[in-house]
């Protein structure tokens, strides 16, 4: 996990593109807010890995949401049953229930369809919230951690020295502090 954070911090530093870092938050609370163990979710997890994303942002926050996202179960679920008791709707999953591999995605279950629909929903203004806040970071966040005695002093700690180097070592991302 250590190693995940690493490049998540050094891609905020690094060259990568906002845009690809908004994508792989997006998407990862996309999973988050999907049920873990369906078709769906290991379909949309490959993904991941084969679009070009920030693949530890996706991984990071995707982990962080897993914590998160039992808050909103509740809202899920009424989502999801607000979409699978559609009258106009029951033709087509009737259909998708008689397909060979389409019943392996639990589309029929109320949360993985509520977060499939919540992360559709929240996936555009999310790629474009984490895009405006990596900007913002890079910006005015860094020059001033960069500059922050708090920050160099803490840097000369053993365990830190460590962890520096680890991240150092995945893109240079305490360059300009020390």
């Amino acid at each position: 996990m250590l190693s995940v954070f690493a490049k998540f911090l050094a891609a905020l530093n690094a060259n990568s593109r906002p845009g690809e870092i908004g994508a792989a938050a997006a998407f990862g609370c996309m999973l988050a807010l999907i049920p873990s163990g369906n078709l769906l979710w290991f379909g949309l997890f490959v993904l991941v890995f084969l679009l070009k994303v920030h693949l530890a942002t996706a991984l990071l926050v995707m982990a962080l949401g897993k914590l998160i996202v039992p808050l909103a179960d509740p809202l899920v679920e009424a989502l999801g049953l607000a979409i699978l008791n559609q009258d106009a709707l029951f033709p087509i999953f009737t259909a998708m229930s008689n397909m060979p591999l389409v019943p392996y995605t639990n589309f029929n279950n109320s949360l993985v369809t509520g977060g499939l629909a919540a992360g559709i929903i929240v996936w555009v203004p999310l790629f474009f919230l984490f895009i405006l806040l990596v900007k913002l970071y890079r910006t005015h966040l860094w020059p001033r951690l960069a500059e922050n005695k708090l920050v160099k002093g803490f840097l000369r700690y053993p365990l830190i020295k460590k962890i520096s180097s680890a991240v150092g070592k995945v893109g240079g991302f305490w360059k300009g502090v020390r």
